[in-house]
């Protein structure tokens, strides 16, 4: 019953839900892209990743000073099909993806080190 609660207050809060959503349909995310994503600071993203590592729905992984997010693999998937047939129709979750989609590319065109550090400055 507590991994249900925690999952309801962990993906209860629209930004938590919104880099869920977005982890879903990406492999993973840099803390800078979350944070570029939400338009939020990187100590907000980590307090929001926070709770979604705390109720075991994310993984994380460090590369140097950075931060790298993905869907842990033990989530059922009955519960991520359940979340994303949730907001299918969403147009704020498409614009989302579509975002996601244009970050990841910029990653993968360049060292996303060096894109976390010259959106820092």
């Amino acid at each position: 019953m507590e991994s249900i609660l925690s999952i309801s207050k962990a993906l209860g809060e629209k930004n938590r839900l919104r880099v869920f959503l977005a982890l879903i349909h990406t492999k993973e995310l840099c803390v800078c892209e979350v944070g570029e994503l939400l338009g939020l600071a990187p100590a907000t993203v980590s307090r929001h990743m926070s709770i979604l590592s705390r109720a075991k729905l994310v993984d994380s992984r460090k590369r140097g000073k950075w931060v790298y997010y993905c869907i842990k693999p033990a989530i059922a998937p009955e519960l991520l099909q359940w979340i994303k047939n949730s907001v299918v129709d969403s147009f704020s979750v498409a614009e989302d993806v579509k975002r996601i989609e244009i970050l990841v590319r910029e990653r993968q065109d360049k060292d996303c080190t060096k894109a976390c550090v010259s959106e820092e400055r």
